[in-house]
């Protein structure tokens, strides 16, 4: 692999400073502590992967990495096994007790939390409570129109969430970071990405939202919507939300 690993004074302004800013505005990682990356092999995971391994080497921050990748099906980890080497960094493997093609409809929050029990099986006894998650300010916007148009709740995920029944802690770094700017860190820094496609992919309501946001941002005045999105939810107005009164 020929990555980029030289320390690069652009990045700060580029990405670093956004992901500084959200662990230090959530308390995503304290000094010290182990993180391990959820590392799907898709784009965001591995670029997350490569901004917590050169904070962890040229920023203040302290703390250990490890990573994790829970496998779904039968196919070839190698090339996460390689990157993961490459960065000098330990990486494990867990396997999903499922087989995903035999599942009907869009079953993606069944395969989250089957996943999400799989890492936390995997990391018992190594005392790690972080996993950080590869979710961006895209992933923030669909799940917010997702909210709102089939469950009529407003609302999205949190960049930092406890695991119901268990002890780790979901982060995500990268909320104030974009898909398309991701897009292009990942090609810059020549990140290499696992060929498996999930059987459902494209199918669901996220697809369906992660359409209508392309098509709100082909407007040029809303370029960004989804970094928007984040900082709208930062800034509630709180005397602007309904409350019903009950008698």
């Amino acid at each position: 692999m020929d990555i980029q690993k030289e320390r690069n004074a652009s990045y700060g302004k580029w990405f670093l400073t956004d992901v500084i800013r959200a662990i230090e505005n959530y308390s995503l990682i304290d000094r010290g502590e182990e993180v391990c990356v959820a590392l799907s092999g898709g784009r965001d995971s591995v670029t997350l992967l490569y901004i917590l391994w050169y904070l962890q080497r040229y920023s203040h921050l302290n703390f250990g990495l490890r990573t994790l990748h829970v496998k779904t099906g039968d196919y070839d980890t190698s090339i996460l096994g390689g990157l993961c080497a490459e960065l000098g960094l330990e990486y494990l493997e867990a396997a999903l007790r499922m087989d995903l093609r035999s599942l009907p409809g869009s079953p993606c929050s069944l395969c989250a939390a089957s996943r999400r029990g799989a890492m936390a099986e995997a990391l018992e006894g190594t005392g790690i409570t972080k996993v950080a998650f590869g979710h961006h300010a895209g992933d923030v916007a669909e799940t917010l129109l997702m909210n709102i148009v089939y469950s009529r709740k407003l609302g999205s995920f949190t960049p930092r969430v406890e695991v119901p029944g268990g002890a780790l802690v979901v982060i995500r770094p990268m909320i104030y970071l974009d898909g398309p700017l991701i897009r292009r860190l990942h090609h810059h820094l020549r990140l290499p990405v696992l060929r498996f496609t999930c059987p459902h992919a494209g199918k669901g309501a996220r697809g369906v939202m992660r359409t209508a946001i392309a098509r709100i941002e082909e407007n040029a005045e809303m370029k960004g919507f989804s970094r928007l999105v984040v900082g709208a939810l930062e800034n509630v107005d709180f005397s602007t939300l309904w409350t019903r009164v009950r008698t």
